[in-house]
């Protein structure tokens, strides 16, 4: 129990000075993770790559796999190598993510509307608040790239704290674990002595 007291106390040290790390610096703290989202794309491409040729055996189609592949590895190694266009391209996917979700949310309140639900406009302006913020997002994706540094930073803090709330409920569990022993033995010697 002692490896996994010391294992949750040093993680969750390192993770709550990652967590201020990437609060004090979260435009860095984004492009690094983009980088290693590029990193997992380039890896994903590599793997697709080595299915898709030796799949053109078998398959007839697995010349877009092979295709699809490759682009997937010129991303990943663009992403790699220039973290700044991964973390600006990512902004700006999850911003048109966001706007296409606020149009189709908008236009499916008008169906809950036709059916009778009287909170329609309820989603129509979730719809529209939606589409606004994925506008603001393209229009400034350094300052979403930052907001997301911190969300990023302000997670892997939890995490380090979480750990810590772990090493006091293992002690509880401990203690609770030894007083059952401690009982169950007594209740043992009582039954033996009578």
């Amino acid at each position: 129990m002692k490896k996994v007291n010391l294992y949750l106390i040093v993680t969750a040290l390192l993770l709550i000075v990652l967590g201020v790390i990437c609060i004090l610096n979260p435009g860095e703290s984004f492009v690094a993770m983009a980088s290693i989202i590029g990193l997992l794309i380039l890896l994903t491409g590599v793997f697709g790559l080595l299915f898709g040729l030796k799949a053109q055996k078998y398959l007839p189609n697995a010349g877009s796999t092979t295709l699809l592949a490759m682009f997937q590895i010129v991303v990943g190694v663009l992403f790699v190598c220039n973290g700044l266009i991964a973390a600006e391209s990512l902004v700006v996917v999850f911003a048109i993510w966001v706007m296409f979700e606020g149009i189709s949310l908008a236009v499916l309140s008008f169906d809950y509307k036709r059916a009778g639900y009287d909170r329609w406009w309820l989603m129509a302006l979730l719809g529209l608040c939606s589409l606004i913020l994925g506008f603001f997002a393209l229009r400034n994706p350094a300052g979403v790239g930052t907001i997301f540094g911190v969300l990023l930073g302000v997670g892997i803090f939890a995490n380090g704290i979480e750990r810590i709330v772990a090493i006091t409920a293992l002690k509880r569990i401990q203690n609770r674990i030894r007083d059952l022993k401690e009982s169950a033995e007594a209740v043992n010697i009582d039954d033996n002595q009578q």
